[in-house]
């Protein structure tokens, strides 16, 4: 081979190279990552007899919580933000996997740009969790984490106060009848002291004021 011709090749090969680490740069850069808390409207953790009772006539509804701590899709930057998503069904939700529908809440404070983006990201990686979207809303979303409790606000809409179990070890794994909607590393129980709803997109409402064992919280990566 001539040197001119070897130094294509070398050229060509650096080329590749280098596009295959653009390629492996951006899926890293588009992986998005956070803290993520599941509400059922119906106990995840609880007795045989209680979970029977409830499996078909309850857990019909959930709030998904994902607060964004980094990534990016589609080149825009979702850091910082918290997506809340209310999902209701016909049948419980671990039945009726095909006909769920559901409300994304964006806080305000989400550019427009953001908005089309979540709305892309739910139906690109999470449609089989939030079935169809029937309406994207923006209004004022305060989720706090203070030790192991959790308070979110999503306007006059929605209110949830919630505390996770110190660890997976304190359950015991004969009485969790549920697993989380979204995938989620390690997830821990918790319960529920307040949890209400009222939204006349989903013509469903709720009000929760006992102490329920319904609350999944965990790690998510998207």
């Amino acid at each position: 081979m001539r040197v001119a011709e070897f130094g294509r090749v070398q050229l060509v090969i650096v080329a590749c190279l280098l596009v295959v680490f653009h390629l492996t740069t951006v899926v890293a850069t588009a992986k998005i990552e956070g803290e993520y808390l599941e509400a059922r409207s119906v106990d995840v953790y609880t007795g045989a007899c209680h979970f029977g009772s409830d499996y078909v006539e309850g857990g019909r509804e959930a709030t998904l919580i994902w607060q964004i701590e980094s990534g990016t899709w589609n080149n825009v930057s979702l850091s910082g933000l918290t997506v809340v998503a209310v999902v209701s069904a016909d049948q419980n939700l671990d039945l009726d996997q095909n006909a769920r529908r559901s409300v994304l809440y964006l806080d305000p404070r989400a550019t427009p740009a953001q908005q089309q983006v979540v709305m892309d990201l739910m139906q690109t990686k999470r449609s089989a969790v939030v079935g169809q979207v029937v309406a994207v809303k923006k209004v004022e979303i305060n989720f706090s984490k203070t030790d192991l409790n959790y308070k979110l606000r999503v306007g006059q809409l929605l209110a949830l106060n919630a505390s996770r179990f110190p660890c997976y070890e304190c359950t015991q794994p004969q009485q969790i009848w549920y697993h989380p909607l979204e995938e989620i590393d390690q997830p821990t129980l918790g319960k529920s002291e307040l949890y209400r709803y009222q939204d006349e997109v989903l013509s469903v409402r709720w009000n929760r004021g006992l102490p329920s064992n319904n609350i999944f919280v965990g790690r998510f990566v998207m």
